[in-house]
Parts: C-alpha cells; structure tokens; sequence
C-alpha cells in the first residue's frame, strides 16, 4: 500500500533530480534519464501491474515536467517496461553486459520513437541529432543501467542475505 502513496511524490523527485543533474553536469546537452533506466529495472523486479503503474506514473511525470506532448513518455516508458518484462522471461538478469545492452536497445528505441513522433506531427526534423545527441545519452543509459542493477543487486544482498530473485512468471 505505501509503494501506491509513495510513487507519484518519489516520481517528482526523480524527475526534477535527474533534470537537476543533468542540467549541472551537461549544461543541458543530454537528459540523464534515471527514470528510463527506473522502468527498465522495474520490467525486471516487479509484476505486470506495479510495473505497469510505475512506468505510467514515471512517464505521466516526465510529460509533465519536461514539457513534451503529455502522453508520449507515458506510452513510451510502458512500452519499454512490457519489452524488459517479456525480455526478463526469457534473459538471465544476472549478466550486467546483457542487462547494458538491452537498456542500450530500450534507450536508442526511446530516442527513435520521439523522433519520429516530432517528425510526423510537427513535422520538425530531429533526424541530424540521432548521432550526436541520442546515441551517447543511450551509451550513458546503458553504463548507468548496469551500474544501478549491480548497486541494486548489493543493497539487496545486504537487506535479504542475498539477491533476491525475480518473481517465477508462469
């Protein structure tokens, strides 16, 4: 019950933090998306419905922090908690490099998707900033994600006495 009180003020405060620290370490050239890589742990950990929730709520909040389009982060973030949901019944999440190459994939489809929203609704061509702009920000969302599965991983290994393990999906 507290994880449902607690998700839309915790979301607030992940979004302006990670706006934050963008903004100081990058001067505004990339978004540090911790939430990204919050949805993609999540499609790991959780079950369809907190998951789906979470991804909603972290989305929802993203939309209407960052100013773009309400609704395009939401359905972009439980998109990609359904693809490491059914990616997780089949990966072994214990290998960090696959776990950093799928945020990789999960990060570039992200940054694919808003382009070409931008390009078929406004008509706005973001296409020159695929390479300069998107794939170092989705090479940092993949070295983050594998760090903070591996710090994930420690801190419950320190709680439990071990990892714990994802739920068994049937």
């Amino acid at each position: 019950m507290i994880f449902y009180l607690a998700l839309p003020f915790l979301a607030v405060g992940m979004v302006v933090l990670q706006s934050t620290v963008a903004s100081v370490l990058f001067s505004g050239w990339f978004l540090l998306e911790a939430s990204l890589v919050l949805v993609i742990y999540a499609g790991f950990r959780l079950d369809v419905v907190r998951g789906l929730l979470l991804a909603f709520v972290m989305g929802f909040v993203f939309d209407c922090l960052s100013g773009s389009v309400v609704g395009l982060f939401t359905v972009i973030y439980m998109l990609i908690f359904l693809c490491a949901f059914y990616v997780s019944l089949r990966m072994v999440t214990e290998k960090l490099y696959l776990i950093a190459l799928f945020s990789l994939a999960c990060a570039l489809l992200e940054a694919l998707l808003v382009v070409l929203f931008y390009h078929l609704t406004y008509d706005i061509d973001l296409f020159s900033s695929l390479l300069p702009v998107f794939l170092p920000q989705a090479l940092l969302i993949s070295i983050l994600s594998a760090g903070f599965f591996h710090v994930m991983r420690r801190i419950e290994g320190f709680f439990y006495g071990k990892s714990v393990q994802p739920p068994q999906r049937a």
